[in-house]
């Protein structure tokens, strides 16, 4: 348990892990867990954008921080739970091939 937030320290999500768990919790590994996960999360950013949500890391990059424009939050430990939720708040299911969508993708690709 982390005693600075009292939550409960699992294992690293499989998205977030590299080839060896140990060495990636430690020195130039967490820095490069840390700078691939910033980069997922400028992804899914773009693509949550499109449907009024936003995600950010939390301080200990440990958790992701998905909001709504009402001030509506959730915390989640991974992205097979950032989906589902983006969804429930949302309030539609969220489609990756939208037309719409992949026309805001290509356009934020060509900055």
């Amino acid at each position: 348990m982390c005693v600075l937030c009292a939550q409960m320290v699992n294992e690293i999500h499989w998205s977030e892990r590299q080839l060896n768990p140990e060495w990636i919790t430690r020195g130039a590994g967490e820095t490069a867990r840390r700078r691939s996960r910033r980069a997922r999360i400028r992804l899914c950013s773009v693509v949550l954008g499109h449907y009024g949500l936003e995600v950010v890391d939390d301080w200990s990059a440990t958790n992701y921080l998905l909001g709504d424009r009402k001030g509506n939050q959730r915390v989640l430990t991974s992205l097979a739970e950032l989906w589902p939720a983006a969804s429930r708040m949302a309030g539609a299911t969220l489609d990756p091939l939208d037309d719409r969508l992949l026309d805001r993708l290509l356009e934020t690709a060509g900055k």
